[in-house]
């Protein structure tokens, strides 16, 4: 009789073991999937926060802010015109209410049309930041004009000929279309480089980047 209840007292033991075992091997890879967005600084902040030992949200912050500036300062030597005419723009976030979708907020009847379209949602800009992106889209719609490019590899040339190295580029009937974030602050610019561009500034989709997401129920 005291051989079964030692065998599942050994049997719980296991149990318990292999449950511990599971717990400290899943827990890397939740950690690397919270790592794993990187929609704006603040989540990469956090990251940083979490894996420097002794640090705290407020450090976390300072550095944040001091990335922030430094990052700024970088771009406005590198776009003076853009510094010079957005210089004292406010930096108050709008309220999410002002928040639009990528269709010009329009907003129907149907209670569902925002739930469903929550993909196409944009961040709200500040003052300072609708002003660069004005600003930018002025540039880039200025350089067009001069000389349409003929195809992607044309329009990559030039956007990383004025700054913008990192735009995504696509041909399509209307001419080619672009999304790039301006360097280091922001906001998106998008549109159609064509004979008459279109440019437009905005701030990112609620999914992460500047390119409109697919989605949508």
């Amino acid at each position: 009789m005291k051989r079964p209840a030692l065998a599942a007292a050994t049997a719980a033991l296991a149990t318990g073991a292999l449950l511990t075992g599971c717990g400290s091997t899943h827990a890397p890879s939740d950690q690397a999937g919270a790592a794993r967005p990187a929609v704006s600084a603040s989540p990469s902040v956090s990251a940083s926060a979490s894996g420097s030992a002794g640090s705290t949200p407020e450090e976390a912050q300072r550095k944040f802010e001091e990335q922030r500036k430094q990052a700024a300062a970088e771009h406005d030597r590198t776009f003076p015109a853009v510094a010079a005419a957005c210089a004292g723009k406010s930096t108050a976030t709008p309220s999410p209410a002002a928040t639009a979708t990528a269709s010009g907020g329009y907003q129907p009847e149907n209670p569902k049309y925002n739930e469903n379209h929550v993909y196409a949602q944009l961040v709200p800009l500040n003052p300072l930041q609708q002003c660069r992106g004005d600003a930018h889209a002025a540039r880039v719609t200025a350089e067009v004009a001069k000389q349409p490019p003929t195809g992607p590899d044309q329009a990559k040339a030039l956007l990383t000929r004025l700054g913008y190295p990192g735009a995504a580029v696509g041909q399509t009937t209307n001419g080619v279309q672009f999304s790039v974030s301006v360097p280091g602050v922001g906001p998106c610019l998008s549109g159609t480089l064509s004979a008459t561009p279109r440019v437009e500034a905005h701030g990112p989709y609620l999914e992460g980047g500047c390119e409109r997401p697919k989605g949508g129920h």
